[in-house]
């Protein structure tokens, strides 16, 4: 029997510690203590602060760990590269996971190994801000560098935004900079994708459900995204190109991208499998159960086989997450009277007497909804016909 370790413990990691029982692994979970689902499931529980990478190696060294890994958030990511590369582990290394969880050091990654993404520069003051405004063109976004999904980050169209959103990003950061770089104006989308053994297992690109938000973001992806051979080349020349720049290997990557005319820019990439039910998009387009492929790489298996690139044209499916149109204390969660069998999951993650709040960022979500269909537009009706039946009612 194996012994992984998943960093986490929260309602995402739950289906990653049940697919790795299933493969007859000892499950330990790192986690703070709390009301965290995955405690109640793991076989074994570690309380330690995964943001801390050297005093969760202490609390595990002696403990025979096969296999470390974690999804879907970015808070564990340093110590998964820490103790791999500590306990001469397959998955991320420390450069890897570093350069995940720190938005400077992957832009230099990426200038240095050519991977197209937008102008930047790095700002410790007021006065560098000016200079950088002087040399980058508007709208520009200010980023913290270590903060995950759309926290800290904020798009400037004016020279006067830009000043107040610094304060805004250095106010959310830990470092003493952030980044200004310039806006790319174009189509966003996802891409999600495997390394085994330094090879790309499959790449999938994911169109983006999007959260009107300063910037938008993702709430939703569906698959297909566009049926186009030349943009799939280039998609998959930037993947190989983040691969080389971050160093990855034997792990889930998730990229957010831009589309600018014809031309694929990066926008940043994580050594981990994405958020917002990415999982459950790869699942069902591949037809395979994705954690357990998560479980597997994490172990230093070929998981090449599992994705059938050349037999299998792909499930469309629509997955989002959903939110509540106003803040307050759940009273009641609503749920149609009968759900079409097109609808793979309607979940909530709230309860009646949880306190809720209108969505601006992923952490705001309530519950998530996922269809799958013959066709995307098959998947569109139906998510038409549930959305409005769904939601909570709030006191």
């Amino acid at each position: 029997m194996k012994n992984l370790l998943v960093l986490g413990a929260s309602y995402s990691q739950v289906p990653l510690i049940k697919a790795a029982q299933r493969l007859d692994c000892h499950v330990i979970a790192a986690s703070i203590p709390g009301n965290y689902a995955g405690l109640d499931v793991a076989d074994e529980v570690v309380s330690v602060d995964i943001t801390k990478p050297e005093e969760v190696y202490e609390a595990v060294k002696d403990r025979g760990i096969d296999a470390v890994t974690t999804c879907c958030m970015d808070v564990g990511m340093k110590a998964q590269g820490y103790l791999c590369e500590m306990l001469n582990l397959p998955g991320p290394k420390l450069f890897a996971a570093t350069a995940a969880s720190d938005k400077s050091i992957e832009k230099a990654a990426y200038k240095a190994h050519g991977v197209n993404t937008a102008g930047y520069e790095i700002v410790h003051d007021a006065a560098e801000l000016e200079a950088a405004l002087d040399n980058l063109r508007f709208p520009v976004i200010l980023k913290a560098v270590d903060q995950m999904g759309s926290r800290g980050v904020f798009r400037s169209d004016t020279r006067e935004q830009a000043r107040e959103n610094f304060e805004l990003s250095m106010a959310a950061t830990s470092k003493d900079f952030c980044i200004v770089e310039e806006f790319l104006i174009g189509e966003m989308f996802g891409v999600e994708a495997m390394v085994s053994g330094g090879e790309l297992a499959y790449v999938l690109p994911l169109g983006n459900v999007l959260h009107d938000g300063n910037p938008p973001f993702p709430i939703g992806h569906y698959v297909p995204w566009k049926d186009d051979g030349q943009l799939a080349r280039r998609v998959v020349e930037q993947t190989q190109a983040v691969v080389r720049a971050l160093e990855f290997d034997d792990c889930a990557m998730d990229m957010d991208c831009m589309l600018v005319g014809d031309d694929v820019y990066v926008i940043e990439a994580t050594a981990r499998a994405g958020a917002t039910c990415i999982t459950d998009t790869v699942s069902i387009y591949y037809g395979i159960d994705y954690y357990e492929a998560i479980v597997r790489v994490a172990l230093g298996e070929d998981v090449r086989p599992m994705f059938d690139l050349e037999g299998n044209r792909g499930v469309p499916s629509i997955t989002r997450l959903l939110e509540s149109s106003e803040g307050g204390i759940v009273e009641a969660v609503l749920m149609p009277e009968e759900l079409p069998d097109a609808v793979v999951d309607l979940s909530y993650n709230v309860s009646p007497g949880d306190e809720v709040r209108p969505m601006s960022n992923g952490r705001d979500r309530i519950g998530q909804l996922i269809i799958k269909g013959d066709t995307l537009d098959e998947c569109r009706k139906v998510e038409s016909g549930i959305l409005p039946l769904v939601g909570v009612r709030c006191k």
